[in-house]
C-alpha cells in the first residue's frame, strides 16, 4: 500500500480529517482499477462473488466513480454477471424439500443469513487504508517529530473515530509522547468547537447585536464530521474546499409588517432563543418570589 509523505502532507492541509480524506481517496482509486483493468481476475471475481457484491454504500460510491470517469457500464456488469446466478441459486434452495420439516425450519434463518452482503471487498479496503495512513503517520511523527507536529497542529486534525484508531496503534501505545501531543491537540480543538457552538447559538438571538465570525457558522458542520467521520456523499461545500456559506442572520428587521417571526413569508423562527429567554424570565421571578 503506498503511502507517501506527499500524500499524507496534501491531506493534512486539507479540510476535515486527513485520515478520512485518504481513506476515501483510496476507496475510488480501488473502484476505478478494479473497474478498469481487474474485472476478469479470478481471485477479486472469487472475493466479489463470495460477499454477493459491494455493501449500500459502497455499490453507490462505485456508481459515482463509474459516471464521473465515464467508464460505462460494462465492467460493472461483468463484475455482477456471476453474482446474480450464485444469488439466485441460493435464494431457490430456500424452496427444495426436506426430508423433515423440523429441520427445514430450523435451517430456515441461517439460509436467510446466509443470503445477506457481507465481507464487503471495499470495506476491507477502506479498513486497512485507514491502518495504513495510521501507521505511516505514526512513523512520520516519530522520525520528523518537529514538522509533522507543526502540520498536524496546522490542519483540522481527525475525527473521533479515527483518533481512537490512531491511539490504539501500537506505536502510539508504546510511545507515551505520541498520546501526550494527540490527545492534548484533541481536546483543544474540541474546546474550540465548543466555544463556537456556543457563541454561534448566542448570536443567533435578537437580543445580541454581534456579527456571526465564519469559524462559528462552520461550527455546527464541524461537530457533525468531527464525531462521526466525513461523508463525502454529501453535497456540501466544507467537503468539498473547507468554505461554507454564511448562516442567514434574522433580525427583527426582517420580520412582517406586524412585527411577528410567524407573518407570512417571513422565516418561521422565534425571535428569542431559549437562553436569552431565560435570562429575561430570571429578574421576574425573583422579583414574584420577593
Amino acid at each position: 500500500m503506498p503511502f507517501l509523505t506527499g500524500e499524507l502532507e496534501l491531506a493534512l492541509a486539507t479540510p476535515g480529517c486527513s485520515i478520512c480524506r485518504i481513506v476515501r481517496q483510496h476507496e475510488e482509486r480501488w473502484i476505478f482499477h478494479t473497474l478498469w483493468e481487474y474485472t476478469g481476475d479470478p481471485g477479486v471475481r472469487a472475493k466479489f462473488d463470495a460477499s454477493y457484491g459491494l455493501c449500500h454504500p459502497h455499490a453507490y460510491l462505485m456508481f459515482q466513480v463509474v459516471e464521473g470517469h465515464q467508464l460505462g457500464g460494462s465492467g460493472v456488469a461483468r463484475m455482477y454477471e456471476t453474482v446474480v446466478p450464485k444469488y439466485r441459486e441460493k435464494l431457490a434452495e430456500l424452496l427444495r424439500p426436506k426430508n423433515m420439516l423440523k429441520r427445514w425450519l430450523r435451517a430456515k434463518p441461517q439460509a436467510l443469513t446466509e443470503l445477506k452482503v457481507k465481507g464487503c471487498m471495499l470495506c476491507r479496503v477502506r479498513r486497512d487504508t485507514a491502518r495504513g495512513a495510521v501507521f505511516f503517520l505514526l512513523q512520520a511523527l516519530q522520525e520528523d517529530p518537529e514538522t509533522w507536529h507543526e502540520l498536524v497542529r496546522k490542519s483540522d486534525g481527525f475525527c473521533n473515530p479515527h483518533l481512537l484508531l490512531i491511539l490504539k496503534d501500537e506505536q502510539a501505545c508504546g510511545n507515551p509522547a505520541f498520546w501526550q501531543f494527540l490527545v492534548d491537540d484533541h481536546l483543544q480543538r474540541l474546546e474550540e468547537l465548543e466555544r463556537q457552538l456556543y457563541g454561534f447559538q448566542r448570536k443567533q438571538s435578537y437580543d445580541v447585536d454581534e456579527e456571526i465570525s465564519a469559524e462559528e457558522a462552520r461550527s455546527w458542520q464541524e461537530a457533525i464530521w468531527r464525531f462521526t467521520g466525513m461523508d463525502f456523499n454529501c453535497d456540501h461545500p466544507v467537503f468539498a474546499n473547507g468554505l461554507s456559506q454564511r448562516s442567514p442572520r434574522f433580525r427583527p428587521s426582517t420580520w412582517g409588517r406586524s412585527g411577528s417571526p410567524w407573518h407570512a413569508g417571513t422565516p418561521r423562527r422565534m425571535p428569542w432563543s431559549y437562553r436569552s429567554r431565560q435570562r429575561s424570565s430570571a429578574p421576574a421571578r425573583l422579583s414574584t418570589a420577593a
